[in-house]
């Protein structure tokens, strides 16, 4: 069955990439999985010259490999690079948590958590996984933005597709048990303690990586 992108304000390439993006951090296209140009564009109701154009912006985003001869591919995530961004992850995530316990949060800010957090149970409980990547980013975005740090948001936002990717495997089998973490984090953010908002969000950070581990496909 054909997914026909409609028209809209946006330029086409946007769109298709944004159609391309969702299949990667969903998890619809794995780590190493091969893109075909033609096929895609058949699937999406456009001609190649877009689809290409996107390619290029999900390159320039470190999602897609465009390899001479062997065509694209999902980029795949080596074991030390995993490492490296679960420790950057680890650091800033800390750092944004600890500021928003301390500070406070805003109640804008407040309901947009819990406004994120009802929907990614309630995602989670009837699963339509599809939507879970991106209430995760979304989650994780107001976190940082609660830490009053302008340039801790746009860090953890410039890592946020290599993460989405990272930890899109196996996310329906975990996803009951992170949003039963983000729940604690938020409740921990709210009683502005912030050695408990850390002690959550390490345990979250962990308990991803570690069945990201487990999960994750082979080399």
């Amino acid at each position: 069955m054909k997914t026909t992108i409609g028209a809209a304000y946006r330029p086409l390439r946007q769109l298709v990439a944004d159609e391309l993006r969702g299949r990667i951090l969903r998890g619809e296209l794995t780590q190493g999985s091969r893109v075909i140009e033609d096929r895609l564009a058949e699937e999406l109701g456009v001609s190649r010259n877009p689809v290409r154009e996107a390619i290029r912006l999900l390159e320039s985003e470190g999602l897609v490999e465009v390899t001479p001869r062997k065509g694209v591919m999902v980029t795949v995530i080596s074991g030390e690079e995993a490492d490296d961004l679960i420790e950057v992850r680890a650091a800033l995530e800390v750092t944004a948590v600890r500021r928003a316990a301390t500070r406070g949060i805003t109640a804008e800010i407040d309901a947009e958590l819990e406004a994120v957090l009802v929907e990614g149970e309630g995602v989670t409980e009837a699963g339509a996984y599809e939507r879970l990547s991106a209430l995760n980013a979304r989650f994780h975005d107001l976190l940082a933005r609660a830490s009053g740090n302008n340039h801790l948001v746009e860090v953890l936002r410039d890592l946020q597709n290599r993460l989405q990717l990272l930890f899109s495997v196996g996310v329906s089998r975990r996803s009951g048990r992170a949003w039963e973490e983000h729940r604690r984090i938020l409740e921990a953010i709210r009683a502005r303690d912030a050695d408990w908002a850390e002690a959550e969000m390490r345990a979250h950070i962990n308990g991803a990586a570690h069945r990201y581990q487990k999960e994750k496909p082979p080399a």
